[in-house]
């Protein structure tokens, strides 16, 4: 049995095979299925397909899912004496294969990201320069080591065009953030 899952008002191309082993796939069960596969289209998009191969031996209610995308296949297998458990157990087994290959893409494209910004750095120490522009981002090494008082960060602020300054206070010792507003005023932030 093939369903194509539709939502409306958004068409997702999802091609479900159910297979029933020792056991009829009844509308029930083919519903149950589809509304718990949906949420997989907004980890792999819309091109995914699933098989479901349901299995009855005894009491023994087994459920096996290969979904296959442009990215990967995976395979979630659930058993228990209850069909529908079967099903939400080989889901929840799909869910956090998909999630963590998800996650290792995304991590993996953040410490490309991260790399590329040290080399950015890296270059503009080398030329001298503490401030470099690339792409809309602004990467500013510069940090204040020396404890300052209040006053001495609010004349600071004032003769810089920063829209903000980091310092530690000399009373408390702590890093404070002193910036100005957007009606001109000044803010301060302890930590």
């Amino acid at each position: 049995m093939e369903s194509p899952i539709t939502s409306p008002g958004r068409k997702i191309k999802m091609n479900v095979e159910i297979t029933g082993r020792h056991i009829e796939i009844t509308p029930a069960i083919e519903s149950y299925v589809l509304k718990r596969l949906r949420k997989f289209s907004k980890i792999f998009g819309n091109d995914v397909s699933f098989h479901v191969i349901i299995e009855v031996e005894k009491t023994r209610h087994s459920a096996e899912i290969l979904l296959k995308s442009k990215l990967l296949n995976l395979t979630g297998k659930g058993q228990t004496s209850d069909m529908y458990s079967s099903i939400i157990l080989a889901i929840e087994k799909l869910e956090r294969q998909a999630l963590k290959h998800k996650r290792k893409r995304y991590e993996g494209k953040r410490q490309r990201t991260g790399r590329n910004l040290k080399e950015e750095l890296s270059e503009a120490q080398s030329r001298g320069d503490a401030r470099t522009a690339r792409q809309g981002r602004i990467v500013d090494e510069e940090a204040h080591k020396k404890p300052m008082a209040v006053e001495e960060a609010v004349l600071e602020l004032t003769q810089s065009d920063n829209p903000f300054v980091v310092f530690r206070n000399v009373e408390s010792g702590k890093v404070n953030v002193l910036y100005r507003r957007k009606n001109g005023s000044l803010g301060l932030i302890h930590s």
